[in-house]
């Protein structure tokens, strides 16, 4: 039988696709069920059989020899129904991996043996003005703006103290669940990696790979041909599923470029920072100093937060969160363990499996058959036999956004205030798969609000700025989730906080960065306009104090760890408290 066969349904005045009816019966009904299947032909069944199996029949009083094809209401059409629930309400998750989790996070002896060289790490000496600015004089990439620059802040009246604490605030962050994910995945590159791979990380610890992520990223990256410029100036596209493989080629190598496997880790860190704003920090402000200073927040916190991409198939979250025929089959590692499977291709995705909760990840064939139990509230399918994890999804951007909270909370504790919290839709832009995707984003926000309420006492307000969507979870604009406010507006990050009430608070904001690029992403290439990221870098100093080649507080050793028993740590710190 083709594929463009079909089959005939006069009764409800439609044409089913052949090939979907043919799987459906024959897979989900007994042997008896089907009496005859042929194309344009009408297809008999036993009624009571069919009613069992969860077919509906129209009308009730139909006899049980009456032709299935003029009575049946497709199957699909409920599924359909049922799949559209999906994209209107996003479901309850439950992880383990959350910070809410009443034991922590699981940690076993490759994570302790991980954090046991970490006992001893020391946040770098502070750095001065002077320093920074020699740093970006000799910054081999040209500023497009020096609007933004700490010599040019200093020069309109910025004083250097001012400076040097926006400077020696600045450290990366990461979430604590990803401590066992990085033991594992360390220990599986020096086993089972390439010869390169095994070279590179045979002794390397936590520190010194943080400071990996940082560094050997990209100058821009950007586009689904992966568009990019190195810091040595060398530009081109596509080449990365090679680096850190034996068929790798300058200029993409792994002693100067990241792995899209450790681009998956490098996009699960935070970077967060004290910063001067200089403008509203609109899409299009191209780093003109504001006219109008009054309109404008003076200073506040900034983080650069990455969302999950899918803009490229098979890398990144990619894997994890969208089911395809072609990327979840047996040759990829996905589905269950089988007898010749090679460590090699299935020991990564199953470290990814465990990390989100699953024994491993289904295969394609499995999945089609979740879709269909009417307990689905996971699986959402979409078109080209393409299958969106929401689960998957929610629990990745809830990684990032119990880091965001507590670091707010955090940083407002310090300052002795409450934090008004300017939320951008991280991965909402071109690396979204789905319209609706804004609701499950949005529904993590909740879920760990309630789960944090009472560490979260100094975050006050959290605004969900140009959000199409209007509810987080359940909470409208001007309600409260707990003892925070929720707000939604069209509202520039950097805006003034106008009201009375407002006034004291701490601004923080986040912007939508790249895992495997400098801070600013398209920036560095003069587009200054293109996306809230280079936005960012022409209104903070986010281009200078979260760059690790200017910054030296941003570094492997300045990692902190977010953890909602004990907040936001110093490495060493919350080794001491796991370990001694």
């Amino acid at each position: 039988m083709s594929d463009n066969a079909f089959f005939q349904a006069t009764s409800i005045r439609t044409l089913l696709q052949f090939n979907e009816i043919e799987s459906y019966l024959l897979t989900g009904f007994p042997d008896n069920c089907v009496a005859s299947i042929t194309c344009n032909e009408w297809v008999h069944a036993d009624r009571s059989t069919l009613v069992a199996g969860g077919i509906s029949i129209l009308p009730l009083s139909v006899p049980t020899s009456a032709p299935f094809g003029d009575y049946v209401v497709s199957h699909r059409r409920v599924e359909e129904t049922r799949q559209q629930a999906l994209t209107k309400e996003a479901p309850e998750i439950s992880w383990e991996n959350t910070l809410g989790a009443p034991n922590g996070v699981p940690f076993d002896d490759d994570t302790k043996d991980l954090l046991k060289n970490c006992l001893d790490v020391s946040i770098p000496s502070q750095t001065t003005i002077t320093d920074i600015i020699k740093r970006s004089s000799t910054f081999p990439i040209n500023f497009p703006i020096n609007t933004v620059r700490c010599s040019a802040l200093r020069d309109r009246g910025v004083g250097a103290d001012v400076l040097e604490l926006n400077a020696n605030s600045a450290y990366p962050l990461i979430h604590e669940a990803m401590l066992p994910l990085i033991a594992r995945w360390l220990k599986h590159k020096r086993q089972y990696g390439s010869a390169i791979e095994r070279a590179l990380y045979k002794e390397m610890g936590l520190i010194e790979f943080i400071q990996r992520l940082l560094e050997k990223r990209a100058v821009n990256f950007f586009g689904s041909d992966d568009r990019y410029k190195l810091i040595d100036g060398k530009t081109g596209v596509d080449g990365w599923e090679s680096v850190g493989t034996d068929y790798e080629k300058e200029p993409l190598v792994l002693t100067k470029c990241l792995s899209y496997d450790e681009i998956k880790l490098s996009s699960m860190i935070v970077v967060s920072s004290h910063t001067e704003f200089i403008n509203d920090g609109s899409r299009e402000n191209r780093g003109v100093v504001t006219s109008d200073p009054d309109s404008v927040q003076p200073r506040g916190v900034i983080m650069g937060v990455v969302g999950a991409r899918f803009e490229k198939p098979r890398v990144m979250e990619y894997q994890d969160i969208l089911i395809t025929p072609l990327q979840n089959n047996m040759d990829n590692g996905y589905g269950p363990n089988v007898e010749g499977t090679t460590q090699e291709k299935r020991g990564l995705r199953i470290i990814w499996a465990n990390f989100y909760g699953e024994i491993y990840h289904p295969l394609y064939e499995e999945t089609v058959k979740r879709i269909k139990s009417k307990d689905n509230k996971r699986y959402l399918s979409l078109t080209s036999q393409t299958v969106f994890d929401i689960e998957n999804y929610m629990k990745r951007t809830l990684l990032s956004v119990e880091i965001i909270l507590l670091e707010a909370n955090t940083r407002a504790e310090k300052q002795n205030t409450t934090a008004f919290l300017h939320v951008v839709g991280f991965g909402l832009g071109t690396w979204k798969i789905i319209q609706d995707q804004e609701i499950y984003f949005l529904k993590t926000f909740e879920i760990a609000i309630r789960k944090m309420n009472k560490k979260l006492k100094y975050v006050s307000d959290v605004m969900f700025a140009y959000f199409r969507q209007q509810k987080c979870g359940n909470t409208g604009n001007g309600d409260y989730l707990g003892d925070i406010k929720i707000h939604f507006a069209l509202r520039e990050p950097h805006s003034k906080l106008l009201r009375s009430t407002d006034a004291s608070k701490l601004l923080i904001v986040t912007y939508a960065w790249d895992g495997n690029a400098l801070p600013g992403n398209e920036f560095w290439s003069g587009y200054l306009a293109s996306s809230g990221d280079p936005a960012a870098a022409c209104s903070s100093q986010i281009a200078e104090l979260h760059n690790s080649w200017i910054n030296p507080r941003t570094c492997g050793a300045s990692l902190h760890i977010a953890s909602a028993e004990h907040g936001i740590l110093h490495i060493s710190d919350y080794a001491r408290l796991h370990l001694t």
